[in-house]
Parts: C-alpha cells; structure tokens; sequence
C-alpha cells in the first residue's frame, strides 16, 4: 500500500468515535495497555475489514447474530496489529488454521457479502435502465416497421424483453467482476470460494 493510502486510512480510523467502557460488553474491559484513543467503535464492516486487512487495527468485539453490542476496534498506527488474537496476545490454533488455509474470518465475509449487495443494487440499476431504454427504441422501431422488417423487429424486442427476466445473472456476473477489479477491498480474494452464477 502506497504512504499516502497508508496515511489516508490511519486518519480514517483515528476519526472513529472512541470506544468507552460501557460499550465493552459480557465482563469485557479495555486492554489496559491501550492508549484511550485507540479504543474505536466501527459500525462500516468494510472498513474494519480493510483496517484488520492492513494490520492497523485488531477486532475487539464484533457483534455476534442479533446481538445489540459496539463493533470495537484497536487501532495499531504504526500498521503492526497482531492477527485475529485468541486470549492474552497468543495467536489461537483456530487463526493459525485459517491463514494456513486462507479461509476469511467472520468479519470479512461479511464486508464481502456487504459489498456483493451493494455493487449488485448498482449494477442491477444501471442494466434496468439501458434494458428499459433499449426496449423502448425497439418498440418503437416494431411501430415505425414495414412488413418486411416486422419480424427482425418482434425478434429484437423478444431478446430484449428476455434479457430483462432473466438479468439476475448478468448484475452477479458483473459485481463479481468490479469487485475483483478493486485492488483497495482486502476480501475480493474470497470470492473464489463463493459458487459463480
């Protein structure tokens, strides 16, 4: 990562609201070697997907299900956090499994899927918006038609027309394809595990 991206995320993650102690839940307390201003609450996942990514900050507490908790964050500015940590600082047999393997934590397949549905909405958008205008071009060539051109025109109309019912295909195609093209989203290497449409 370039110095200027590295700085322009550190500042993005010193601006996070500090954590307090009441938002550490279930006995939980503040590692008390943590400067105060390091302690962030963090509600986008693909930012803390991104900040974990780059090793400038280590997952406190996520929330888990339907859990009402504060996603909490250390931040590590010298780009140097520990990777996903089990207790008292040791890397646990599950983290040490996983990166053997390159399977994603919890936290980054949610800013993945995240970002799957964000990009999908885009795109489905914008593919709505050429197929609409396409069809009508194509209606109104079929009304401008002369007998000889009818049929082309009914045969140009009915693809379009299919394109639009069956577009799901295409708007998964197409987020995939962004989503691997962006070099700055960390989890875009998990899409190989995800079935392709």
């Amino acid at each position: 990562m370039a110095p200027r991206d590295r700085q322009r995320l550190l500042d993005r993650a010193l601006a996070l609201p500090n954590a307090q102690p009441s938002d550490f839940f279930g006995g939980r307390k503040p590692p008390a070697d943590a400067a105060p201003h390091h302690l962030k609450v963090i509600k986008d996942t693909v930012l803390r997907a991104r900040l974990l990514g780059a090793h400038l900050a280590e997952g406190l507490q996520s929330p888990k299900g339907p859990q009402k908790i504060a996603s909490i964050i250390r931040v590590y500015p010298d780009f140097d956090a520990p990777s996903h940590n089990g207790s008292n600082g040791r890397v646990s047999e599950r983290a040490v499994s996983a990166r053997k393997t390159a399977l994603p934590t919890v936290e980054e397949m949610e800013a993945l899927i995240t970002r799957i549905r964000a990009v999908e909405g885009h795109v489905a958008r914008e593919l709505s918006l050429t197929i609409d205008h396409e069809i009508e071009q194509l209606k109104r060539r079929v009304a401008d038609a002369k007998p000889e051109q009818l049929d082309e025109a009914y045969r140009a109309l009915g693809a379009a027309l299919a394109k639009r019912r069956d577009s799901s295909a295409h708007v998964r195609e197409e987020a995939f394809r962004r989503i691997e093209a962006d070099s700055d989203f960390a989890p875009r290497g998990y899409l190989r595990l995800l079935g392709r449409p």
